[in-house]
């Protein structure tokens, strides 16, 4: 059974990703705990590991603020991998070894068997495999100028923790789009590849927007009944 400090922290990440709390905010640690009927302690550890990631920061006045990641802001970083991404999925395609395409596939495998498990650390376990699948694919672009701008972008928060509002049927999704790319690759097809990759990360973006509007409206109907 997971912790109720993974449980806590789980449930911090997911209203954070979905955009139900607002850049700014103060997270009130006894708020949290009574809504989620626990005690304290796993809420400010929760909150701790939030701050090592970069998603809210500690305040000495205001005790724990929420950090700024509008739409817009997220839009831009989803709008720069659509750019870039898919020309590395293109490059992979004429330049990667067998190797790297075997690891590719070892990485959505391992991916898939997160998503299947019981474990209560598995959506950590997904969203690792999938941050990893995505960055082997830009190694096996070959070209240092690409990888140094994309690292950056996928290493992002905001777009790190996306697992967190998943469903299981969006992770299963994530990882057939993966084996298309895959398949893109053994095939030596760029315009394929590109294609996939291109599909992959709009499918995514979608759902991230989604999941952010649906987050504003309960935000919104909260309001007018409080």
């Amino acid at each position: 059974m997971p912790s109720a400090r993974d449980l806590v922290y789980a449930e911090l990440r997911r209203r954070l990703m979905s955009g139900a709390f607002l850049p700014g905010q103060r997270l009130r640690e006894e708020h949290i705990a009574s809504e989620l009927a626990v005690s304290r302690t796993p809420v400010r550890n929760a909150i701790e590991r939030l701050a090592a990631e970069g998603l809210v920061k500690r305040d000495g006045r205001r005790g724990t603020v929420v950090l700024g990641w509008s739409d817009r802001d997220i839009n831009d970083a989803f709008e720069l991998r659509l750019l870039l991404e898919p020309y590395a999925a293109r490059a992979a395609a004429a330049r990667a070894s067998a190797a790297q395409i075997d690891a590719l596939e070892d990485l959505n495998t391992r991916m898939l068997r997160a998503i299947e498990s019981d474990d209560p650390d598995r959506v950590d376990k997904v969203q690792y495999y999938n941050n990893r699948f995505h960055h082997a694919l830009i190694e096996a672009a070959q070209s240092a100028r690409v990888r140094a701008v994309v690292d950056d972008l996928l290493d992002l928060p905001i777009i790190i923790g996306s697992f967190y509002f998943y469903s299981r049927e969006d992770m299963l999704r994530s990882v057939e789009h993966h084996r298309q790319i895959i398949a893109a690759l053994r095939a030596c097809d760029p315009a394929c590849a590109e294609a996939a990759m291109r599909l992959h990360l709009a499918a995514t973006h979608l759902l991230f927007r989604g999941q952010r509007k649906t987050a504003a409206r309960a935000a919104a109907g909260t309001e007018e009944t409080s």
